[in-house]
């Protein structure tokens, strides 16, 4: 869940199916899924087997919070299986790039055989505990500015909130860029890569346990509190399949689960829901959630600002002007 675009550069991704089918000896078996940005093709090849194409909805993805070019996305996504892979982590084993003609480049994976029973939320709290306790990857990551970590995810935060702003006047304001920093600052621990996009749609499977994770389009390299409050965040959607307490117990087993109340968790909580209300306000436009959502981050903002400033002090005539 990354994006919005502009019409003119939309794919017609049926279109692109038949003619990597025809030039690369695949027969198309259908649509194996689609999400906002993507849209999968299951296929067949007399020597890969069974596999998929992934096909971007459009060529670069604009939208108010992060803009990339889907090739990055594509490249991604390959790089991080590739990786990944051989640590043992459950991915869909990266194929080819395929770039057409005219510079579209599609993802072809092996096909990950999978059901629609629920998943043990334990087996995703596992799989989150061994992501994060491996060394991260030397990837180039789409959505994220090189440099350092925490100056990067508060200007991405006020970045998403002023764009919020223009959908919800009376939202609150942040707390003042000093707060923020102390608060990151307090909860220091090794950055790791994080999927970011841990919901049903994009885990794969089979008989109540996870074959495989897909979808890495939101990854980001950074502190692992930041996935577990999203995770937390999920789980308030009944539709993203996610069962928060079983997901922490299995990343328990193996990794100590960090305060999701923290001032730190609440930052990064309110950046998934401030993410989540533009997502309805534009790219998916839904009435009803983009309203649930914003008063979320309205509720978040409220705990954060509490959170953040000592409880006998209104703050600095400074920090008020900053707000302001």
């Amino acid at each position: 869940m990354t994006s919005g675009t502009p019409r003119e550069t939309a794919v017609d991704t049926e279109a692109v199916a038949r003619a990597i089918a025809t030039e690369h000896g695949l027969t198309l078996h259908g649509l194996a899924g689609e999400g906002v940005d993507f849209v999968v093709c299951r296929v067949g090849h007399p020597a890969l087997g069974e596999a998929v194409l992934r096909i971007p909805r459009h060529r670069v993805y604009l939208s108010p919070y992060g803009n990339v070019d889907s090739a990055d996305l594509v490249r991604q996504e390959h790089e991080i299986a590739a990786h990944l892979g051989p640590l043992g982590l459950p991915v869909a084993t990266p194929l080819r790039r395929i770039e057409q003609p005219d510079g579209l480049v599609v993802s072809l994976a092996a096909h990950v055989e999978h059901d629609d029973v629920p998943l043990d939320g334990r087996d995703v709290g596992r799989f989150l505990a061994a992501l994060h306790g491996a060394t991260p990857p030397s990837v180039r990551l789409a959505y994220q500015a090189p440099g350092d970590f925490a100056t990067f995810f508060i200007q991405r935060l006020s970045d998403r909130h002023a764009n919020l702003l223009l959908k919800a006047p009376a939202l609150p304001p942040l707390p003042a860029r000093h707060r923020i920093e102390a608060a990151l600052e307090a909860v220091r621990t090794p950055h790791r890569l994080l999927h970011l996009d841990v919901r049903r749609q994009n885990l794969l499977g089979r008989q109540g346990r996870l074959a495989a994770v897909v979808d890495w389009s939101n990854a980001l390299i950074g502190p692992p509190l930041m996935e577990l409050a999203r995770v937390a965040e999920y789980a308030l959607l009944p539709d993203n399949g996610i069962d928060a307490e079983a997901v922490l117990a299995g990343y328990a087993e193996s990794l100590p689960t960090p305060d999701l109340d923290s001032s730190a968790a609440l930052l990064y909580r309110l950046d998934t829901a401030v993410m989540l209300a533009l997502v309805f306000h534009s790219v998916a436009p839904d009435a009803e959630r983009a309203h649930v959502l914003t008063s979320r981050a309205e509720h978040l903002l409220a705990r954060l600002h509490a959170a953040v400033r000592p409880a006998d002090t209104a703050g600095s005539s400074h920090e008020q002007g900053e707000q302001r």
